[in-house]
């Protein structure tokens, strides 16, 4: 009995890069209309968020430091009263 031959369905090099060439086309376009509908912020309102940011990391970097002092002052402590 002979072996049946499979026909394989594989695509040329052309055909691949021609698919991953409007696969990419299609993003762009898509990212450009997505693009379109955000809503920037006016200049005002940046200053404002980056004003509030500034100062969210000042007060959590004093947050962590007074954390980080008073665990410093307990651990002395404790060495110096076990050891």
């Amino acid at each position: 009995m002979a072996k049946a031959k499979r026909k394989t369905t594989t695509k040329s090099q052309v055909e691949r890069a021609q698919e991953a060439n409007s696969s990419w086309t299609r993003f762009f376009k898509e990212t450009k209309m997505e693009m379109k509908k955000v809503i920037w912020p006016e200049k005002k309102d940046m200053v404002h968020y980056t004003i509030a940011t500034i100062a969210s990391v000042v007060l959590v970097s004093f947050l962590i430091v007074a954390v980080d002092f008073v665990f410093n002052g307990l651990s002395r402590l404790l060495v110096t009263a076990v050891g």
